[in-house]
């Protein structure tokens, strides 16, 4: 049985947030006492289960946008982009990043994990806990955290076991929220989901309201009043919000051009993607991608 830190190389407990685009061995935990929390958005290739212990801010995770708050935890998917901010003042979170493969080698069975991982894909991937729920969640992380400072025999299955127990108790939370959610019910609700997952799909193919609605079967008129009944945004700006996360994520992710991006992005040309991205950013593309 390995025993070993070393064949893993899990990191440290740190303060330090991983940097955009960059990645983890195995498995981390971090303690994250008013931090910083304003990020562009990024994409990892590690999960990321975050237990709010105090203070708000508000996250982008693929199509769902949530504020996260206290007494809460969520997952993160190396499936989709994601991005934060607005992070108040008394924020303190725990994050356990790892890799499935950290659960999955000669320990776990992957469709296990899997079901774990997934949770219901129809809602954001965020779940508030009672009080008492709360207590027992910050003690396993504190263990898990302690657990990662020691070089104790049988430390890797110790916190393997751990970490299944927060993906457990994670899924627990998950069943009490939809148990007293009525939006399940909701046929609206089902529609502006199913519209957000396709734009999630089909941003670079689809550009407009009437294509999704095509897509759908409904007209692009009811599309646009289930989406402002539901949201409270217009279903274009909900089209063209994808779109310039993913030219954020480009910018300040990659090495590519400009035009490049422009033509990754299926725009007609670069001066229409600039156009298109000042509107939103209040700076052109290379200004951004400059800052960044």
């Amino acid at each position: 049985m390995d025993q070993s830190l070393s064949v893993l190389n899990i990191p440290r407990v740190t303060q330090e947030i991983p940097k955009p685009g960059s990645s983890i061995e195995d498995f981390a935990i971090l303690f994250d006492h008013h931090p910083t929390y304003d990020q562009a958005p990024e994409k990892t290739d590690y999960y990321e289960l975050v237990f709010c212990l105090s203070g708000t801010y508000k996250k982008t995770i693929g199509p769902f946008i949530f504020d996260v708050y206290p007494h809460s935890i969520h997952l993160l998917s190396p499936a989709f982009i994601h991005s934060s901010e607005a992070p108040s003042e008394d924020l303190v979170l725990y994050r356990v990043l790892f890799k499935k493969e950290f659960l999955t080698n000669n320990f776990f069975k992957e469709n296990t994990v899997d079901n774990l991982l997934e949770v219901n894909p129809d809602y954001p991937p965020i779940y508030g806990v009672t009080e008492q729920h709360f207590t027992a969640l910050k003690a396993l992380y504190e263990k898990i955290r302690h657990e990662s400072q020691l070089e104790n025999a049988f430390q890797l299955p110790m916190i393997r076991l751990m970490l299944m127990e927060l993906l457990y108790e994670m899924n627990r939370a998950c069943e009490k929220c939809l148990i007293n959610s009525t939006r399940h019910l909701s046929r609206q609700y089902q529609l502006v989901n199913q519209f957000k997952k396709l734009v999630q799909e089909h941003f670079l193919t689809f550009k407009t309201v009437q294509e999704y609605a095509s897509l759908m079967s409904v007209s692009a008129k009811h599309l646009t009043e289930i989406v402002k009944n539901e949201t409270g945004q217009n279903a274009l700006h909900i089209i063209h919000n994808r779109l310039f996360l993913e030219a954020q994520y480009l910018l300040s992710s990659s090495s590519l051009s400009v035009k490049e991006i422009a033509d990754q992005l299926k725009f007609d040309n670069s001066s229409h993607f600039s156009r298109f991205f000042k509107r939103f950013a209040g700076l052109n593309p290379s200004q951004f991608k400059n800052s960044k």
